[in-house]
């Protein structure tokens, strides 16, 4: 089965936005290393799933595949 074709200019605000979700994370990352357990660090951790999802999403259409992975597994609780 071969690859869909893809437009350049889809390919390339593809790999824009993987750019911009790489620096989201990161700023994610960085804040939530700052917190203590509690809401706010769940929110982040929940916030921070979303965009590396984002990330692979358009990491996909850009071409751009990722080898191996260094993202820490992060588990929020749930508990309310």
């Amino acid at each position: 089965m071969s690859a869909p074709m893809i437009a350049d200019e889809v390919r390339t605000a593809s790999r824009i936005h993987a750019r911009l979700l790489d620096g989201f994370i990161a700023m994610t990352e960085q804040e939530l290393a700052r917190l203590a357990p509690g809401f706010a660090e769940e929110s982040l951790l929940e916030s921070l799933e979303r965009l590396r999802a984002a990330r692979k999403s358009y990491g996909t259409t850009a071409g751009v595949f990722v080898a191996t992975s260094a993202e820490p597994v992060l588990v929020a609780s749930n508990a309310a």
